[in-house]
């Protein structure tokens, strides 16, 4: 995004992906300096951090403010990831990596265990990912009990519509893909392999949220 002030001086916009990041201004001019902090920091996690490839960034760390970022803001707007591993898991239980794809549009997608609890229920907790842009895509870290665990999928849009989808099977390196060929009405589902290969393919849509 290219924001354009007085006297036709040019700025640029700091995004984040991912909670935590703080910044006193979310746009700066190219040339000026950046510092970003990032102050979520559990004992139990590992973190790893990222930012455009034609960016150079250093780290630091202080028992005060956690984190700390600092960069030159280039001429075009930036995005400053971190990614999370908990290193404490229970015994018997691994990390894998799933990639969100969502093209639909805006939405909170939760990813669940398929327990029977998770299904009948509606109330789910914080998002996996919140306010997932569409056409964006986002890293997730799930825990797999066992190799036959299935997961389900809930995801709602930013004009209250409902999504689901159960009986997915993820491991390391899948991807779930949110996407529609015509209208909402029509989403599918799809669980990719780490090759990209579709393994899964379900409809979507469910209805309205507060529709009558």
């Amino acid at each position: 995004m290219l924001t354009l002030f007085g006297c036709g001086k040019q700025k640029y916009k700091l995004n984040f992906d991912g909670y935590g990041f703080e910044s006193k201004k979310t746009v700066y001019a190219a040339g000026n300096k950046v510092t970003v902090q990032f102050d979520l920091v559990a004992t139990d996690t590992n973190y790893s951090f990222w930012i455009d490839d034609d960016v150079y960034m250093s780290q630091d760390y202080d028992s005060e403010h956690g984190y700390v970022f600092t960069f030159t803001m280039p001429e075009h707007d930036v995005t400053l990831h971190v990614k999370a591993r908990n290193t404490m898991l229970p015994t018997g239980e691994k990390i894998i990596g799933v990639t969100l794809i969502n093209a639909v549009e805006n939405a909170d997608v939760w990813v669940l265990p398929q327990t029977e609890e998770n299904l009948s229920t509606s109330l789910w907790g914080t998002a996996t990912a919140k306010s997932l842009e569409a056409n964006t895509e986002r890293e997730i870290t799930l825990y797999k009990r066992d190799e036959e665990e299935l997961f389900i999928v809930r995801i709602i849009d930013s004009d209250h519509a409902y999504f689901s989808a159960k009986d997915l099977r993820l491991d390391d390196g899948y991807s779930i893909r949110f996407k529609t060929e015509d209208s909402k009405f029509d989403a599918v589902v799809e669980v990719l392999d780490a090759d990209g290969n579709i393994l899964k393919t379900q409809s979507a849509f469910e209805g309205m949220l507060g529709a009558e």
